[in-house]
């Protein structure tokens, strides 16, 4: 009988970055002969960009009709930065909702997760309770450990993230430089399409992030590339952007199957993007990371900071038109760190596939 382990994330929507993890997971169980069971927002999407079975689940009310579906699962595993209040009230309601409905004898597992900032103390307290039902919980950074660990969860261990498993085909740069934006975070109860039409910064601030991209293309003998990894709410940001720069910019709208390589098309990346990050460090591309939240912190901070960071507030000031320019012109002169921050993050993969292995063992 072939095995069958329910994913849960936030799959289904047009986030690249999530849709890549859910890639990398199925194509992990399949290499063990392990059927992938999605849930997902949009389950014909979900169907149809990765060819995996499905579980509808839209929301917490939702909660009798997953625990039934999941009943015919042999294992789950939850992924991504499920744990945060950055973006929304709801989203710990929502995710822990899902770790919550699976049976006590489903062997259940967190592999690469991302643990951001979570207001208040109800949500902590649902957090953790419900990460208390988990056999294994694998995070994706040290920061990730530290904030469960205050929380009184000690045997967290740190991996990464699943992506870092995908294996790119290289791709020979041209000379450009690949930007990834997004509209800021606004947290409340809309969704997140609506609350990026309300987050467009202003004609100033606009201004300010389109000269400094031109200044640091022009220093960098770089073309500029603005890559999409959510479309309903990047691009138009993108555009805003286009418009304004000092030359013509390219406008790249991928997909889940191609976005990887549209990054390492590009000599050096700047994002604000987390995955556009790991992207990045797949081609072993110089990057700098845009600090929107405290993942791409951390992310930026390993092997001992392989990457520049820089605060995207800090771009909509006409001030510092010269900052980002010689943030990439740091990226370029520490390129080698690239492959080594690759390489470091691969090795700790090992703990995901180990409690992976655990959880199939807890099964058999």
């Amino acid at each position: 009988m072939t095995l069958r382990i329910a994913v849960a994330g936030w799959y289904g929507s047009d986030n690249l970055g999530d849709e890549l993890i859910l890639r990398s997971l199925a194509a992990d169980l399949s290499a063990r002969g392990i059927e992938t069971v999605a849930i997902s927002i949009d389950p014909s999407a979900t169907n149809r960009n990765h060819g995996v079975a499905t579980i509808n689940h839209r929301s917490p009310l939702q909660f009798l009709t997953l625990r039934r579906a999941l009943s015919d699962c042999n294992a789950m595993v939850a992924a991504g930065g499920l744990i945060q209040s950055e973006t929304s009230p709801w989203n710990i309601p929502f995710h822990m909702s899902r770790l919550m409905a699976a049976p006590r004898k489903l062997p259940t597992a967190a592999l690469g997760m991302g643990v951001g900032d979570v207001s208040g103390q109800p949500a902590r307290l649902l957090a953790r309770a419900a990460l208390r039902r988990l056999r294994c919980i694998v995070v994706r950074d040290a920061v990730s450990a530290n904030r469960l660990r205050r929380w009184g969860l000690e045997t967290v261990i740190e991996g990464a993230d699943p992506v870092m498993a995908i294996e790119s085909t290289p791709v020979t740069p041209d000379d450009s430089m690949c930007v990834i934006l997004r509209p800021p975070n606004r947290r409340g109860l809309g969704t997140a399409a609506t609350k990026a039409a309300h987050a467009t910064p202003s004609s100033a601030a606009l201004d300010a992030m389109a000269s400094a991209i031109s200044t640091a293309s022009q220093a960098a003998g770089l073309r500029v590339r603005f890559v999409a990894f959510q479309a309903s709410r990047d691009h138009k940001l993108h555009n805003e952007l286009s418009d304004r720069l000092n030359g013509s910019a390219e406008i790249v709208t991928p997909d889940v199957g191609n976005v990887i390589d549209e990054v390492g098309r590009s000599r050096v990346v700047v994002t604000m993007r987390y995955h556009g990050a790991i992207a990045a460090l797949l081609h072993e591309r110089p990057a700098v990371l845009l600090d929107s939240s405290p993942k791409m912190g951390a992310l930026a901070a390993e092997v001992g900071g392989w990457a520049p960071l820089i605060h995207p507030n800090d771009l909509q000031d006409p001030r510092n038109a010269g900052l980002l320019s010689t943030a990439v012109a740091d990226a370029l002169a520490r390129s080698q760190r690239s492959g080594q921050a690759r390489d470091h993050l691969r090795q700790r993969l090992d703990a995901n596939h180990t409690a992976l292995d655990e959880l199939i063992a807890n099964v058999i």
